[in-house]
């Protein structure tokens, strides 16, 4: 995978709060995750069981 091509339609005001520390980039990945219903290895397990997976609040 070839994050560049993916990053790269980003505004840019996300991409410079990210180089500069500012947006938890992990933290929103894992809500992400978790709003899809997918667990860790990315596989479906159903929303509750998707947010303790990923220590977020279901809801």
């Amino acid at each position: 995978m070839n994050l560049s091509e993916h990053l790269q339609p980003l505004p840019t005001e996300l991409l410079k709060a990210m180089a500069k520390g500012e947006v938890d980039a992990q933290a929103i990945a894992a809500q992400l995750m978790a709003s899809r219903g997918l667990d860790r290895e990315g596989k479906w397990v159903g929303f509750e069981a998707a947010a303790a997976a990923w220590g977020v609040e279901h809801g």
